[in-house]
């Protein structure tokens, strides 16, 4: 572990880096909020999963139906707000190390502030969660980082972060075609 040292008494004293001791436990916390936020995505997720099949099996011309296009989005977005935290959860599981903590959350957290930006107005509780799981992950990062003097890659991020939501959007994309095959989005 980094230490810094203080002298106390003339004597040369090792303390152990107040970033190195806090980490762990805001890893622990950011797991407990994706949880909790996950929680409240499949609450949401399973009302409006409900209510679109039901208006999708009384709708007859389901083509042209604007209302149930536009609850269909917003299952989109739920949808897609689900599978990110999902995987944000499973990368926070994966850290085992310091030598990967940032490399592992850094992409994370640009992926979380584009789906708080869609879930912003829909569900201001989850927004809420979400920015300060943001807050969090970037602070872990940033301390991470100092501890093993890491250089950060913004560009490389960037790419790591199109990935997944490229990946993402293939899973929604499957996921929404399969619940609603005829439907023109």
């Amino acid at each position: 572990m980094v230490a810094s040292s203080v002298f106390v008494n003339n004597k040369v004293q090792i303390l152990p880096n107040p970033y190195a001791l806090t980490i762990k436990p805001r890893l622990q916390y950011s797991s407990f909020l994706a949880d909790s936020i996950l929680q409240k995505l499949y609450r949401e997720q399973n009302q409006i999963q409900e209510s679109n099949q039901a208006l999708y099996h009384e709708v007859t011309s389901w083509r042209d139906n604007a209302q149930l296009k536009r609850q269909v989005e917003h299952e989109v977005t739920v949808t897609m707000s689900v599978e990110v935290v999902k995987l944000i959860r499973q990368k926070l599981a994966s850290v085992s190390q310091m030598s990967n903590l940032a490399q592992t959350v850094s992409p994370l957290i640009s992926v979380i502030r584009m789906v708080n930006s869609n879930l912003y107005l829909k569900m201001p509780h989850v927004s809420q969660d979400l920015i300060e799981l943001s807050g969090l992950l970037g602070s872990i990062v940033m301390d991470s980082g100092s501890l093993i003097e890491a250089k950060f890659d913004f560009k490389q991020t960037n790419l790591e972060s199109k990935q997944i939501l490229a990946e993402v959007n293939l899973i929604v994309e499957s996921k929404i075609r399969t619940s609603y095959p005829n439907l023109n989005l």
